[in-house]
């Protein structure tokens, strides 16, 4: 039995507006929210997770086991990198700038690690296909 737990490729596409959204309301200065500087920034840190999460998470016409590997490989990588931030950060300006307590949001840390896995993804696909082009012309 086949289970498929990724989304459908058309998703990216919406990823892409889900991306392009924040970026078009910061260039062109449109206030939400009557002025309201968090909410749109908790909007705007959920709208770029939920791109994030759909590039990664979508199905690619060449899909196959290496694939998924890779998405469970940079899913890993990222998510050691949230633990840096937060555990991490903390300490560190503990450390260097004497600073009692800090605030790190939650959707700070969530749209670094997407981001991130965003990254390590697309660096890892991209191999993958330079390696398989390169056997086939050998």
């Amino acid at each position: 039995m086949k289970t498929n737990l990724l989304f459908p490729a058309s998703f990216k596409y919406i990823s892409i507006l889900f991306l392009a959204t924040p970026v078009f309301c910061y260039f062109f200065d449109i206030m939400l929210f009557n002025n309201n500087r968090f909410m749109e920034k908790t909007l705007f840190e959920f709208l770029m997770s939920c791109a994030f999460f759909l590039i990664v998470f979508s199905k690619y016409k060449d899909d196959d086991e290496m694939l998924y590997s890779i998405r469970l490989k940079t899913t890993v990588y990222s998510l050691l990198i949230g633990v840096f931030l937060l555990i991490g950060r903390p300490l560190l300006n503990f450390i260097l700038w004497n600073q009692a307590e800090t605030y790190e949001s939650a959707g700070s840390i969530i749209s670094t690690v997407l981001f991130f896995n965003v990254l390590f993804f697309l660096r890892e696909r991209n191999k993958l296909k330079e390696a398989l082009t390169d056997e086939e012309l050998h």
